[in-house]
């Protein structure tokens, strides 16, 4: 440990996770600062191809959708939003404004933790303000952000590194933010997989070829006819084993990188064949956190004492 910096502050965790190494490890700085940096990317994308094109039918006083879920702000409910504190002619301009800006900060590494809180908040407000816009998938980038902000993500691959050249050690930072994320897409996966498999047309596989031809569901309907039914069928069931095992397989060391490559390819698959509007990208954020970025740290350090010279 002398080799390594540690920065950040363990909080205080009840008995046995105070106890428990795995969720109290230490972790290379590299991850969280990727999950900052895809979280962000993701974050413009989202903001960019699903709300900026529809704005003013979303958000303008005359909306389509406003004032409808006015019964989810009452006085014995616990929903909030921004948006209904600030004035209708303009608010929901300012706060999508700042929403950009705290993604922008997250993207250069400028005060994560200031920069993630905002864009949790501007998360939640338009989450709350028009629910009818979003699905349970968009739930995951409330988690992110929040993950985001308080795991020291600006450490490093930002304007507010801590690493400089007086001080060039590897920097470690506590590890229960992504541990949390990980616990999450378990408990994600294996509960949808379970209630799959309630349903037989799951489990003879051809939920997927009815899913590809719907209309509401598939972004590409004329061509899946192009794909044989046994195809279909194993894709289903694929899924369902993926999804069911996730939290065992992707433990396991000889099957969590399968697991995780699996993973990947499963919300690209969503992302350019369903309708799951950001959910996918939001989800393929998670996965930067568990990928060894330290590795190419490492192999700098390697290169650089040959680079220069005696």
């Amino acid at each position: 440990m002398s080799d390594l910096r540690a920065v950040g502050v363990r909080p205080w965790f009840p008995w046995p996770l105070s106890r428990w190494n795995w969720w109290n490890e230490q972790i290379p700085a590299e991850r969280v600062a990727a999950l900052r940096v895809a979280t962000a990317l993701v974050l413009l994308i989202d903001i960019g191809l699903g709300y900026a094109p529809h704005f003013t039918k979303f958000f303008s006083p005359d909306a389509v959708g406003d004032h409808l879920y006015e019964s989810r702000f009452r006085v014995d409910h616990a929903y909030w939003s921004a948006l209904r504190w600030l004035p209708e002619a303009w608010g929901a301009q300012a706060l999508f404004a700042v929403w950009v800006a705290s993604a922008v900060a997250l993207l250069v590494g400028w005060r994560p933790l200031l920069s993630g809180l905002v864009a949790w908040a501007c998360a939640v407000s338009v989450w709350n303000f028009n629910p009818g816009l979003h699905n349970s998938g968009d739930r995951l980038r409330h988690t992110l952000f929040l993950m985001t902000a308080v795991s020291c993500s600006g450490a490093v691959w930002g304007v507010s590194s801590l690493r400089s050249r007086t001080d060039p050690r590897p920097i470690v930072v506590p590890g229960w933010p992504v541990k949390v994320l990980f616990v999450q897409l378990a408990c994600l996966y294996f509960f949808s997989g379970y209630y799959k498999v309630l349903s037989p047309v799951w489990r003879s596989g051809y939920v997927m070829y009815w899913t590809s031809h719907d209309l509401g569901w598939s972004m590409c309907p004329g061509t899946a006819n192009q794909v044989p039914v046994w195809a279909h069928r194993l894709s289903a069931l694929v899924t369902l084993g993926w999804e069911l095992g996730f939290p065992a397989l992707a433990v396991w060391r000889l099957t969590r990188v399968p697991t995780l490559v699996l993973g990947v390819l499963f919300h690209l698959g969503t992302l350019f064949m369903l309708e799951v509007g950001a959910f996918a990208l939001y989800s393929i954020a998670c996965y930067t956190a568990f990928v060894p970025w330290e590795r190419l740290r490492d192999r700098r350090r390697v290169v650089a004492p040959s680079d220069a010279g005696p």
